[in-house]
């Protein structure tokens, strides 16, 4: 012990004593590791924690599949009957449904406190029981509560519990009122295991109304279903596509097509993340092998300065043994200072990263509660930090002369073919582990391009959106009241300072929504009812298309007289009319919707308008149906000459004239909606952006560090060359390539392998080739740049070596 403590002064001193080495070396460590951690956290918090619920690895989330809907969508109350009865993969089948609507008014809270809206949850008695959550307080839903009559009962999350009471104790067992209704308040949830994440009251799925739940047309509940002990996915997948197709046999009407999708939870909290976390994480690899590279190139060059140091050691009578414990407790030092400050980085760098994440489509909220420098991330530094010191301890003890009388008289003869080789392969391996991640990040950077570059069909400026939902059972669908509201709170808004028009509609643009309808064009071939095509359906004022800037190209859109009416009258988009009313004039051919039931409505086309990408910008254009009309959730639609931003307040005021309880939410402007879209593929450009360049300026610090070494071991060559006759020039050509032969060959590795991990991120790119030729040209463009800022100054100091000085060593 007395020992290792002398080594570590002993090494404190000696990089004391060489400030600009030790901070070279920790700060690049710092940047690798850091990196590293940082992204190492979220590929451990959401790919590898585990999550808040029993066995959760057993729990799968099940779901409709239809060739003409992208994704998965959610069952019908019967197909999910059958499926809880016919199956023999699960222990247990749950469902619940956050539809119809998801969000109510509470009142009762307190004395005085005016209404909030929270998002509620219907779930069936073994939903909690399926999850293996116990309560904080109270109990859960049970089955007893599916029994009419019983399902009058209300558990809380533990954030509604804190946010509406205080966290008091008293709120189990008191009434609160959800929309009009009385609902008894029985459980606490604990924290972290509100399933959803964005639920904040659960009540039992008997709520759910009996048209629905009669239904095999309307998709209205998400299911989850544990796996037996003895049961894999696979299996599963067998037993339940059995199911479907033998109701696709019994119901060929509705589930003629239909296919069940298995997914394990955690890939449906995850969504579309886990490709863009792995693609992270593989680029933070690359650059933490980059500065560990640099590292020992660093270490190398300092073990050539100091060999004789080392010589007078050994024939002083120290064994190998003894130097690698004091380069040990040197790199032990630098790797853990290196550690210590990348831990701080990473620290830095996660409550970006979580606000990056945040908005990112599909990713369930409570995932990023993981996300954290939690021990295990501690210990994979710790991992990372212990095997660096290790291996680079050994590199200066591997370089150590057995030759001791030439290296004390300062002769220089190690420089071998087998050394170039290997400083060679070092170069080319830096230069091949740029060109991987700069293609890479120009790759993603390009397609994130393309995806700002498309036109979404409507203008998003200048445009609030929030969201509003009448309580039942005073507020219906079909109620005039309904509509009443509605039409006086757009003409209070319209004529409100500073508001240019405002529109409503059922569903926010730009955000996913799987609210399709089946329908058939009146005099079109017959279809099998299997066969019938989607088509997305929306309501709308009539002042939506001037709202958002669409353009009409055929009829007329919706006027007020519309509403007032009644009339039944469809807008479809240009797709829709290209598609299914191609090759004739659309304006007077009917649609029939519903056309599930005997008695299909017939409604008549009076306008074409322009295609809008309401899905999301990546997403296709889909063929679509707009309607007038209010329904009880309404998004608004305020477009304003300054700020949206400013409208905030004046909306809220106006909500409350009309109706004081009535709370308004998801409150932003329309372009912040439009950027949450693209979040994913935004955070991704610019993480594999800034790891390229980082990735790149490591990469000419390598490449300066081994030439620099390199030269430094063939300088009594070089002196001897020069001796015999050999110019500058052909000195600064023989340097350059040599170390350009190394480039080549990295250039060569390294598109191979960007074209071959392109392929694999295939799915992260939009309308961007896997072999983009830009990002091939910028790659190459700036590789080349700096490669020669690298290469320059090695070059030079080979070029002006003084022979006479180089051989008077000898």
């Amino acid at each position: 012990m007395q020992t290792q403590l002398w080594n570590l002064r002993y090494a404190a001193r000696q990089l004391r004593n060489s400030p600009s080495f030790t901070l070279t070396v920790v700060l690049t460590l710092a940047l690798g590791i850091g990196a590293t951690t940082a992204i190492f956290s979220a590929v451990y918090g959401l790919l590898l924690k585990s999550l808040p619920f029993a066995d959760a690895d057993r729990i799968v989330a099940i779901a409709e599949t239809h060739p003409q809907v992208v994704g998965g969508v959610e069952a019908t109350y019967q197909d999910y009957e059958d499926w809880r009865t016919q199956q023999r993969s699960f222990s247990a089948v749950a469902a619940f449904s956050t539809l119809n609507p998801n969000t109510v008014s509470m009142t009762g809270i307190s004395a005085g406190a005016r209404a909030e809206q929270v998002h509620r949850v219907l779930a069936s008695g073994n939903f909690f029981s399926l999850l293996g959550v116990s309560p904080l307080l109270g109990r859960t839903l049970e089955p007893r509560d599916d029994a009419p009559g019983s399902d009058h009962v209300a558990v809380l999350s533990s954030a509604a519990w804190d946010r509406y009471f205080h966290r008091d104790s008293a709120a189990l067992g008191r009434n609160i009122n959800l929309n009009g209704t009385s609902f008894t308040v029985v459980g606490i949830l604990p924290p972290g295991a509100a399933y959803p994440a964005e639920g904040e009251v659960w009540l039992p799925l008997a709520l759910l109304d009996q048209p629905t739940r009669a239904s095999r047309v309307w998709h209205s509940v998400q299911v989850l279903g544990r796996l037996r002990p003895s049961t894999d996915l696979a299996t599963a997948r067998a037993d339940m596509q059995t199911i479907a197709e033998r109701l696709a046999a019994a119901y060929p009407a509705t589930n003629r097509n239909e296919r069940i999708r298995l997914l394990p939870l955690r890939d449906q909290l995850v969504g579309t993340l886990r490709p863009a976390v792995l693609s992270l994480l593989g680029a933070v690899l690359l650059v933490l092998l980059i500065a560990c590279a640099n590292v020992a190139s660093l270490l190398l060059v300092r073990a050539t300065a100091n060999r004789r140091e080392v010589a007078v050691r050994q024939a002083l009578g120290a064994d190998r043994k003894r130097l690698f414990s004091q380069f040990l407790a040197q790199t032990v030092l630098l790797c853990f200072l290196g550690g210590a400050l990348g831990i701080g980085l990473a620290a830095a760098a996660l409550p970006l990263l979580c606000a990056a994440f945040a908005h990112t489509a599909g990713l369930d909220p409570s995932m990023l509660q993981s996300i954290s420098l939690s021990l295990p991330v501690l210990f994979f530094t710790l991992g990372i930090c212990s095997v660096t010191a290790i291996l680079f301890g050994l590199l200066p003890v591997l370089r150590t002369s057995n030759k001791l009388t030439e290296t004390l008289r300062g002769g220089d003869r190690s420089s071998t073919a087998g050394s170039t080789r290997a400083r060679g392969l070092l170069i080319a391996a830096e230069i091949a582990t740029a060109v991987i991640l700069l293609f890479l990040g120009t790759l993603v950077m390009r397609s994130y391009q393309q995806l700002l570059a498309v036109d979404p069909g409507f203008r998003t400026d200048h445009v609030l959106s929030a969201e509003i939902t009448l309580p039942s059972p005073r507020y219906t669908d079909q109620s005039p009241e309904t509509g009443r509201f509605f039409q006086r709170l757009v003409d209070k808004l319209s004529h409100a300072p500073g508001v240019l028009s405002v529109a409503a509609t059922t569903q926010t643009p730009l955000k996913p929504s799987q609210v399709m309808t089946r329908f058939l064009i009146e005099g079109a071939p017959p279809l099998s009812p299997g066969a019938f095509p989607f088509a997305q359906i929306r309501f709308v004022s009539p002042n939506f298309f001037q709202t958002m800037g669409l353009t009409v190209r055929d009829g007329r859109v919706f006027e007020q007289r519309d509403i007032d009416e009644n009339t039944s009258a469809f807008v479809v988009n240009d797709t829709f009319s290209r598609l299914y009313l191609g090759g004739q004039p659309p304006l007077g051919r009917n649609v029939l919707l519903g056309v599930m039931f005997p008695n299909p409505a017939k409604i008549p086309v009076i306008g074409v308008v322009s295609d809008a990408h309401d899905l999301g910008i990546g997403s296709e254009t889909q063929p679509e149906l707009y309607l007038p009309g209010y329904g009880t959730h309404e998004v608004l639609l305020l477009r304003s000459a300054q700020d949206p931003e400013s409208l905030i307040t004046m909306l809220r005021n106006t909500v409350r004239e009309i109706d004081p309880d009535q709370p308004i939410y998801n409150v932003e402007p329309l372009d912040n909606v439009r950027t949450d879209s693209l979040t994913r593929q935004r955070m991704t450009a610019v993480l594999l952006g800034i790891f390229a360049c980082v990735q790149l300026a490591l990469a000419a610090i390598g490449i300066y560090g081994v030439l620099s070494y390199s030269i430094a071991q063939r300088t009594r060559e070089i002196g001897v060359r020069m001796a015999l006759g050999a110019s500058r020039i052909a000195i600064l050509q023989l340097v350059l390539v040599q170390a350009g032969i190394a480039v080549a060959v990295g250039v060569a590795a390294g598109l191979a392998g960007a074209f071959a991990s392109a392929r694999l991120m295939r799915g992260l790119l939009f309308q961007t080739g896997t072999a983009d030729p830009s990002a091939i040209l910028i790659t190459l463009t700036g590789l080349a740049l700096a490669a020669v800022l690298a290469l320059t100054l090695p070059a030079a100091r080979a070029a002006s070596v003084d022979p006479a000085i180089a051989l008077r060593a000898e």
